[in-house]
């Protein structure tokens, strides 16, 4: 029995339906056309690459379901389609996030070579999201933090840095563990961890996903169950659906309640601002905060933030490598919908950071928020922690 009401509010919050306007693209049609697809009932007048073509457009963004009233997720459904009808695009997708991390700075530089004038139309989507992956170190930063209140709760953290920093942002992760030390937090080492499992789950890979979960389980249990900070909105969405059926129990509220983002732990900080901050700034608010700390924080201690409207970016894991057109299609849009004359975007997504910046038109710069601050202290030790202030 399928449980959409077909209501239509979904239609107001799904950004490939926004691209399109056609009533299959969104998430009650598709939905309509799935369901029982997915029970193997074939649908008259759709042909079977039809249908699972439909299935691959989804940036598993999550607003269908915060919008529906029966709290039905279409990307849980599209995913559950994938994985019962796999594409090529899956497997590559696997390959790309799980075993090829070391190659994206290659793949970067040599996409910078390449002339745009002479690329195929066709892979210019594609050519923008891997010229991205060139890593930017010579940013100078806006902010300089300093220490300043101790902790309320000094047991130790761990960082849980995502694919994207340890990959090609590797700043990301030393700026985020300065911070921490500089708060006064004792450090453990987070090297253990591997991707947050969520691009696997939506891309219908059920058991790289499952694989990914057991190993970052097996590192946190070694640890002794420590607090586990993120800077990456979609990793902490990743991270938390480990409650929802792979654990149960007490082992899914202890799991649960030790997620937090980076900025959570950040409050007690002094600030400086510092003479390279613009006078205002954009600010992307990600798809999968459930609660956004990053904004209050930045608000508070980076002045200037204005908020843009909240679109999807278009990242969507592998919607990246199913429609590159639709996806670079989503962040034009995206970037359209930022406070007129806006040059400067930041964003506490490590996804969302990539995706704009790759297709953000000249002279605009989209930086993950990390890009943008310093700390005083800049040398620590795993595993020690300052003297509190």
């Amino acid at each position: 029995m399928r449980g959409c009401t077909q209501c239509g509010e979904c239609l107001n919050v799904c950004p490939v339906f926004r691209q399109h306007w056609r009533e299959e693209f969104s998430p009650k049609g598709k939905r309509l056309l799935l369901e029982p697809v997915n029970a193997g009932i074939e649908i008259e007048g759709f042909t079977w690459d039809e249908i699972f073509a439909l299935a691959r457009l989804c940036a598993g963004c999550g607003r269908c379901q915060q919008a529906c009233a029966r709290k039905l997720s279409t990307a849980d459904l599209l995913a559950d389609v994938r994985a019962r009808h796999p594409h090529w695009t899956q497997r590559f997708w696997e390959l790309w996030i799980n075993h090829m991390g070391p190659l994206w700075p290659a793949v970067g530089f040599f996409a910078g070579l390449a002339s745009q004038g002479l690329m195929p139309k066709a892979l210019e989507s594609s050519l923008a999201t891997a010229k991205s992956l060139v890593n930017r170190k010579n940013i100078s930063p806006w902010v300089r933090f300093f220490p300043g209140d101790a902790p309320q709760d000094p047991s130790p953290v761990v960082l849980f840095p995502g694919c994207t920093a340890r990959n090609v942002r590797s700043q990301w992760t030393e700026k985020a563990e300065s911070l921490l030390w500089t708060c006064g937090y004792t450090l453990l080492d987070g090297n253990g961890f591997t991707c947050c499992g969520g691009t696997m789950h939506h891309a219908g890979q059920y058991a790289a996903m499952t694989a990914i979960r057991r190993v970052n389980l097996e590192v946190w249990e070694r640890m002794g169950r420590p607090r586990i900070a993120t800077f990456c909105a979609s990793c902490l969405h990743g991270l938390m659906e480990y409650a929802d059926g792979f654990l149960e129990g007490e082992d899914a509220r202890v799991w649960k309640k030790s997620l937090t983002p980076l900025t959570a732990l950040l409050d007690g900080l002094r600030s400086e601002v510092l003479a390279a901050k613009p006078a205002t700034y954009g600010y992307h608010q990600p798809c999968h905060w459930a609660v956004d700390r990053d904004m209050p924080f930045l608000g508070g201690k980076v002045p200037g933030l204005l908020k843009g409207d909240g679109i999807c970016c278009g990242m969507g894991g592998i919607l990246k490598m199913t429609d590159p057109d639709l996806s670079a299609s989503m962040a034009k849009t995206c970037l359209r919908g930022m406070p007129e004359g806006v040059e400067n975007i930041l964003t506490g997504c490590s996804g969302c950071a990539m995706q704009l910046s790759a297709f953000a038109p000249e002279g605009v710069v989209v930086l993950h928020w990390l890009d943008a601050i310093c700390s005083a202290d800049k040398q620590f030790i795993r595993g020690t922690g300052p003297s509190p202030v």
